[in-house]
């Protein structure tokens, strides 16, 4: 249902029920008004009426009008009661007040005055009084009658008048390009909208930011595929132009060499998109151990490792659980420790340590390798950047993908000088599950 179909309908049915409340509290009380009205009229006519002594009985057609009231004078001297309508049964008095009772099938209400000389005793159709003050309560209830109908055009109006500014909020966001996120202005949009319009503008923000984004990645990426693309077709052409089978076999290896440089660089080309997406935010996975995942990590480059001979091990195994995704956390652990090995002479040592710090879980991978210049550190984490290209096949991308991934998860990675003042120094922090 439309906002404003939802808005014409709770502010009909609102004013509609505060009418139709009017309208009963006003009948109602009218309606008792009235009989209070005429209960007074009775007092006063029995006040008034004297010994009796001016009444005669009335005639047969007029004692049968709505519009009279039958009276009975009982004198306490023993004299003779006197009544103006003998067509009425009026009961023994037995207390002063008013009272009802029945003569045939006509209900009166009845009023008694009772003195030390005489008891007078006056009674009127209850169908009158209330014919009576059913009138007088349908002249005080139908204004707020008529005022519901009335209420619903002007509350039409109302909204369609209140909608009228959210629809020029709307019409512009419509004509707005698909490329155009520039803000929209808050101070035209009514105060109680703007929190709306804030939510807007941010979420033109955050598409900017995605746009930006994906154009700097699409040129990126087609940069950096241009350079083993364009080896491939090298190699590729080296290949036919081989005529010995030595000559042969050295452009073989370096087509596959180029091969895996293509592979290694769209995959990592893929690790960054993915790990730039929102997939997975929110998502809560069940607890991992750090250290099982940190053990799997050190086997999978054992034999990178031994090919180098540098001494890959585990100086403190700290026991404890993190919610991440395990391919991601897989992920993460082998960009740090492929880069120490990569950037590590041989024979050199990485050394990893797992423990705990307040609330955090913390992965150190430590190498006695060049280190990285303070002033590049930052840096590292940009996109096809390396600090020295010639003395590494790396693509550049690692660090960013560890970069997002760990962020994802509310988590932070930093680069420090090792403790003995050679090398590198990479500590990732996760919050404990």
């Amino acid at each position: 249902m439309s906002l404003r179909r939802t808005f014409i309908l709770v502010f009909s049915a609102l004013l509609t029920a505060l009418a139709a409340f009017a309208a009963a509290f006003s009948y109602y009380s009218a309606r008792n008004e009235a009989w209070g009205i005429l209960d007074f009229q009775l007092q006063q006519i029995a006040h008034v009426v004297g010994d009796g002594s001016s009444v005669t009985p009335m005639k047969s057609a007029a004692a049968s009008s709505d519009e009279v009231v039958a009276l009975r004078i009982i004198p306490q001297d023993g004299q003779p009661p006197i009544t103006n309508d003998l067509s009425v049964n009026f009961p023994e008095p037995t207390m002063p007040g008013f009272s009802t009772f029945s003569s045939g099938d006509v209900e009166w209400r009845l009023y008694a005055d009772v003195r030390p000389e005489r008891t007078v005793l006056i009674a009127q159709r209850t169908a009158e009084r209330d014919e009576l003050a059913a009138a007088a309560a349908w002249n005080s209830a139908w204004p707020f009658l008529l005022a519901i109908p009335l209420s619903w055009i002007v509350g039409y109006w109302l909204v369609g008048a209140i909608m009228q500014r959210l629809q020029v909020i709307a019409t512009r966001v419509e004509a707005r390009a698909v490329e155009d996120t520039e803000p929209l202005a808050v101070e035209d949009a009514p105060l109680e909208v703007r929190p709306l319009v804030t939510a807007i503008n941010s979420a033109f923000d955050r598409v900017k930011a995605t746009l930006e984004q994906q154009r700097a990645f699409l040129a990126d990426a087609a940069h950096e595929l241009r350079t083993p693309v364009t080896a491939l077709s090298l190699q590729i052409s080296n290949l036919k132009q081989a005529t010995g089978l030595q000559e042969r076999d050295a452009a073989i290896a370096e087509l596959e060499a180029g091969v895996r440089r293509a592979k290694q660089v769209a995959t990592q080309l893929l690790g960054l998109a993915r790990s730039e997406s929102a997939d997975g935010v929110g998502v809560v996975f069940p607890p991992a151990k750090l250290l099982d995942a940190v053990k799997d990590c050190l086997g999978r480059f054992l034999v990178a490792a031994d090919a180098k001979r540098i001494d890959l091990g585990l100086m403190q195994s700290g026991t404890c659980s993190v919610r991440i995704d395990p391919v991601e956390l897989a992920a993460i652990l082998d960009v740090v420790v492929d880069n120490a090995l990569r950037y590590t002479p041989e024979g050199g040592q990485v050394d990893l340590a797992v423990k705990t710090d307040n609330l955090s879980a913390i992965v150190t991978v430590t190498d006695d390798g060049p280190g990285i210049p303070d002033q590049l550190r930052e840096r590292v984490f940009d996109r096809f950047f390396r600090v020295d290209s010639s003395t590494s096949d790396g693509t550049g991308l690692g660090l960013a993908i560890a970069r997002n991934l760990v962020g994802r998860y509310g988590g932070t990675i930093r680069l420090t000088e090792a403790p003995d003042g050679s090398g590198l120094r990479v500590a990732l922090s996760f919050p404990l599950a």
